[in-house]
């Protein structure tokens, strides 16, 4: 089907990775850091895309850690968190300054 339109791309993923989210919260230093991150990115974060060319096409992505050296909390468990949108959904919309009705009630 893209092929027949080809003025249409394929959606892209965007997504963020984030380690030790609560820690940092209290005021703590990350304990880990991700390997081939991008330099916009802090340490405890990685982000990238993932084209999504059809329905049902399974992508996987590889992200690395490390510890840092100098832990000493080693008995809570490290949390990675994703975060995730479709690349500019939603733009397209807000910029052609068309709004919505407000929508009735349904009963």
């Amino acid at each position: 089907p893209l092929a027949s339109r080809p003025s249409l791309l394929p959606p892209v993923l965007e997504y963020v990775l984030d380690a030790d989210t609560d820690r940092r919260r209290r005021g703590q230093a990350p304990r880990v850091s991700f390997l081939g991150r991008r330099p916009s990115d802090p340490e405890h974060q990685f982000s990238d895309t993932v084209e999504l060319p059809q329905q049902h096409t399974r992508a996987c992505i590889k992200a690395t850690f490390q510890l840092q050296d100098s832990i000493r909390d080693k008995l809570r468990p490290i949390a990675v968190t994703l975060a995730y949108g479709i690349q500019g959904a939603g733009a397209g919309r807000r910029g052609r300054g068309t709004t919505l009705p407000p929508l009735l009630p349904v009963l």
